[in-house]
């Protein structure tokens, strides 16, 4: 019952970030502010997916290989995420969208 409700809970609470970025995304007005409610939810949420996977892996019983396999996996969730953020962000940006007005200010375009 314990590792039922340990598995569950982390796999609900990452559906539940996929859930609001999508609804989030529906809202947003541009393609930046779209980019940026889906590198939130691709990080937290995968984090938590792959916490579940990690517990449920230790039904089977504890073994170094797979808690390194689930550290890498985390910080590679890190990495990957923010460089595509990033890189998605840059890509829209320079292919000269509209900024929504109630996008607070631009940094990349130089104008004071």
């Amino acid at each position: 019952m314990l590792m039922d409700l340990l598995i569950g809970v982390p796999v609900l609470l990452g559906s539940l970030c996929f859930l609001a970025a999508s609804v989030a995304m529906n809202r947003a007005g541009d393609a930046i502010s779209r980019i940026n409610v889906l590198s939130v939810a691709t990080g937290l949420g995968m984090m938590l997916f792959i916490v579940a996977a990690f517990v449920h892996e230790l039904r089977s019983g504890f073994r170094w290989t797979t808690l390194v396999m689930a550290l890498v996996a985390w910080g590679a969730t890190v990495v990957v995420t923010s460089v595509a953020s990033i890189t998605l962000a840059r890509a829209v940006y320079r292919a000269d969208i509209v900024l929504d007005p109630r996008t607070g200010y631009d940094d990349l375009s130089g104008e004071d």
